[in-house]
């Protein structure tokens, strides 16, 4: 495929986005984009910049994996978590000035099953980047277990507070309890957190947002 055509391939899933209701959004630098568990909020397009995302489906014992979105690409893990209605643990962070459209479940929805270009040109991205995702995700995971915490700990905060164990952190985690413990007393120490019986208050979530 020519560079011509990949470039209209993109487009169109650019028109079909914005013209189905699509949200544009934008970020900085280093940027966390969004970070969400459970079912994917939206279709996630780039349209400049990068993202570089973190995933994990729900299961005992998946690792961490990750993809990369480029200009005109989809977050691949997050449309399939979307379409096979499956629940993922997901964050994504921005390499250089970045924006994306944002597309709701349901108007994806429609989309694949009613505008037959729109699936067309998804679908050729997808297999396209397969071979490259494939390697990248069959990798191990470059993302630091204190960013994993961290966003953990975000996900998990329910009105500034975590109930759960040392344990149940570290089995979602695939990682020792020890580990999570000391991690965890790091942060208390950096005055991010402080613990509690069962509980974890979060006290600086703007700090955890910047773990890397």
């Amino acid at each position: 495929m020519t560079d011509q055509a990949r470039s209209r391939e993109g487009m169109s899933l650019r028109r079909a986005v914005l013209d189905a209701g699509g949200i544009e959004k934008c970020g900085a630098d280093g940027d966390v984009a969004f970070r969400w568990q459970g079912h994917p909020r939206a279709f996630v397009l780039v349209t400049q910049g990068k993202l570089t995302v973190h995933f994990r489906t729900k299961g005992r014992g998946v690792p961490w994996a990750e993809c990369r979105a480029a200009v005109m690409q989809d977050c691949m893990p997050v449309t399939a978590a979307l379409l096979s209605e499956r629940e993922i643990t997901v964050r994504a962070r921005c390499t250089g000035v970045t924006s994306w459209l944002e597309l709701s479940p349901h108007s994806l929805v429609l989309l694949v099953h009613g505008d037959m270009a729109f699936r067309r040109a998804l679908f050729a991205t997808h297999a396209k980047r397969l071979p490259t995702f494939f390697a990248r995700a069959s990798a191990k995971s470059a993302v630091s277990l204190d960013s994993r915490l961290a966003d953990w700990l975000l996900i998990h905060a329910d009105a500034g507070e975590v109930i759960a164990t040392h344990g149940q952190i570290a089995e979602d985690l695939l990682t020792a309890r020890e580990v999570v413990s000391r991690r965890l007393r790091s942060f208390a120490t950096k005055g991010w957190i402080t613990q509690k019986r069962g509980r974890i208050v979060v006290d600086t979530p703007t700090a955890l947002t910047e773990v890397k």
